[in-house]
This record gives C-alpha cells, structure tokens and sequence, in this order.
C-alpha cells in the first residue's frame, strides 16, 4: 500500500475503518485477494514476484497494511521482501503477537517501511528503517489519521491533508454513504499546485518535480507507476465486518464485497 487512511473510534457503527490505495509498477505482478493462510484464516492481496503481500486480515479481525517508506532506496533490492513481513505479521495470533514479531526484527534486512497493525481495540505503527537495529512502534491516537509513505499524518506530503480532509465527511456517515465518500477519496485526482521546496529536495532533481506532483494525488496516473488496487475494511470486536476491493485504480472499476472469503466453506 502507499496510502491508508484510518477512522479510529469515530464512525458510529465500527470502532476502526480503514480505506487504502496500493500505488505500485504497473510492470509488477499480484493477484487480488484471496486466502492466503487456513490458520488462521488470512485474507488478502498477492505480490507475484515475491510472494508476499501488502495488505491482510484475519478471521479474527486484525488488521496488517504496509507502507513503503519513501526514497532512493527503494530503488535497490534488500536480502529479505517487505511482503513477508506482512504474512508473518498476520499469522503472529493478534497484537501481541505482532508487538514480539516486531521486536526481534532486523530492519537492516528490509528496505524501509512504515506497518500499520491493529483490531477494533487497539492500532499502532511501526517504522522500520535500514540505519536503525531496532523496528519503532508507537499507538495510533483516535481520530482521522493518514499514514502515506512516510510517518503518521506527515506535514511533509501534500496528500495527506487533501486524504484527511475527505475522510472526515465520512467519518459519522451511516455504512453505506461513508462508503461511498471512502471510495470518492480514494478515486481523488486532484494535485497540489505547489509542491513543498524541501519535499523536491529530499526527493531528486529537479527536472523530477513534475513527477513527483503527480505522486501527490490520492489515484495515481502515470506511465509506468500508478494506483493499481484500493480496499476499504471495516472492524469490529473479534470479525472483520467488511472488506471491499478493487483490482484495478479506484476511478476505473467497482468495489466487490469479499468479506465471505474469511468463512471457512
């Protein structure tokens, strides 16, 4: 994924809402969801080069996201695949069990990243970066929060006050109308026009700027980088009670409810 959005403790019928878009190399293979683990039960996308995947849940209701952490090193290929980090997460039991997962990680492994965790009680993000021996975990506050690739709700990435401000419309909408806002936000195209002078800087040069706008709308558009996928989940105590797809950009395809696919048959 490279940008969650995340309703904590403010919508009135589900304790944690979370609506993501997966912006990825159009050239990279993954298939969407599907049973990826029997026990547990774990639901989610598949990345077909590596195996791993971005974004899960389980039967019982926990919820794991990744996000990359922007930069240069992306471009580079790390000894061990973020994907896995997702599984092992999902297949850790819950919380706790990712809180320990997390604790005996090695970020030098990775290539950087930003790992969204949590049930309808409790959400936290880790950070993992290459320079560091040790992963970086905080709690998520209630609230309307946007986790891109960088750290939550960055000041850094014009988009996550554009994601913020769209979300909250559908914080205390009944399910059905803040879906529909949700998927609104998520098919959003709209561009910053001026981008942050250190935001340029940090990330290349300059003959990049024009790149790296288009980077800032929430559905991404360009020839060869773009939104490939978008889920909205909904959590409630112990179940995930709704999941919503679409396997292509959130502008081009409608949403299937596959929610069924955490019921053993």
């Amino acid at each position: 994924m490279c940008t969650i959005v995340i309703l904590r403790h403010v919508h009135p019928g589900y304790p944690l809402v979370l609506a993501a878009n997966r912006d990825e190399l159009y050239a990279r293979p993954a298939a969407g969801p599907q049973v990826l683990s029997l026990a547990p039960r774990v639901v989610g996308g598949r990345d077909l080069e590596r195996q791993g995947t971005w974004m899960g849940v389980t039967e019982d209701g926990l919820f794991v996201g990744l996000t990359n952490q922007r930069g240069a090193v992306n471009l580079t290929r790390a000894p061990r695949s973020r994907g896995e980090v997702v599984m092992h997460a999902l297949q850790s039991g819950g919380v706790g069990g990712v809180d320990r997962y997390l604790a005996g990680l090695d970020p030098r492994e990775y290539n950087p990243f930003n790992l969204l965790y949590g049930d309808a009680g409790v959400l936290r993000v880790a950070y993992a970066r290459p320079d560091s021996e040790r992963v970086r975990q905080e709690d998520v506050p209630p609230g309307v929060h946007v986790l891109p690739n960088d750290v939550l709700d960055t000041p850094a990435l014009p988009k996550v006050a554009r994601a913020r401000k769209l979300a909250e419309k559908a914080a205390r909408k009944p399910w059905p109308e803040a879906v529909q806002v949700l998927q609104a936000m998520l098919a959003d195209h709209l561009l910053p026009e001026h981008m942050p002078e250190l935001l340029l800087e940090e990330e290349g040069l300059p003959e990049m700027s024009e790149r790296i706008r288009q980077y800032q709308a929430l559905c991404i558009h360009t020839p060869g980088y773009g939104t490939r996928s978008s889920a909205i989940v909904a959590l409630a105590p112990g179940r995930v009670a709704h999941y919503l797809t679409s396997d292509v950009a959130p502008c081009h395809g409608t949403y299937q409810d596959v929610t069924p696919l955490l019921q053993p048959r």
